[in-house]
């Protein structure tokens, strides 16, 4: 059976998780938790010598990184409606995947970190400041985008499963989608998908 060590506060985790209940795939979830610093213990290093989660394995076969876990669950679970096979559609979806891991995640994600997990002392000066600016440009980018089109690549894809995450969570950052219509509607569309689980910390 398919294994995933997350955590319910992770939105990297939430992604895989979101992805194996789209695909209505058996899979048992293991907790780890990473504020008592169990991610660094010798035993979970061992499947990631990163420590960080999710960790997916699949038999004997370890993966880790959020994204590529989802493309080897769309690959591994195929066909189905999440990655295409014709090759520009597969590079529009590779291309606002990693958009998500490149650009979002780093300034919608640990915009949210610091002001939801850390004690304001711990914050670093003008860290803030930094991830909204730059949080605001990703969130600008997406908007303009998503005027055109539904979901990220015309159909809902694991493209949307990358980017929606942190996206929906960024208001725990301080961020305010209420500027970003076209965002708020592709929320709502996501969450309209079938067996689409909500988040649940």
């Amino acid at each position: 059976m398919i294994k995933l060590y997350e955590h319910p506060l992770s939105g990297n985790a939430y992604k895989a998780k979101l992805l194996l209940h789209q695909l209505s795939v058996e899979y048992q979830s293991l907790t780890v938790d990473i504020f008592s610093g169990e991610h660094k213990d010798k035993e979970f290093s061992a499947l990631n010598p990163n420590c960080k989660i999710p960790v997916l394995t699949d038999g004997d076969f370890v993966m880790w990184e959020s994204n590529a876990i989802l493309f080897y669950l769309a690959k591994r679970f195929s066909p189905n409606p999440y990655l295409a096979d014709d090759p520009k559609t597969y590079g529009l979806i590779a291309q606002w995947t990693f958009f998500g891991k490149t650009t979002i995640d780093p300034n919608l994600a640990v915009a949210r970190y610091f002001a939801k997990f850390l004690p304001p002392d711990q914050v670093p000066p003008g860290a803030m400041e930094k991830f909204h600016a730059q949080g605001n440009v990703a969130l600008k980018i997406l908007d303009d985008h998503l005027r055109g089109t539904e979901f990220l690549c015309g159909e809902y894809s694991i493209a949307d499963m990358a980017c929606y995450p942190y996206t929906m969570l960024c208001g725990d950052g301080g961020f305010d989608l209420d500027a970003y219509p076209s965002v708020r509607r592709w929320c709502a569309s996501v969450e309209l998908t079938p067996n689409f689980i909500a988040f649940a910390g």
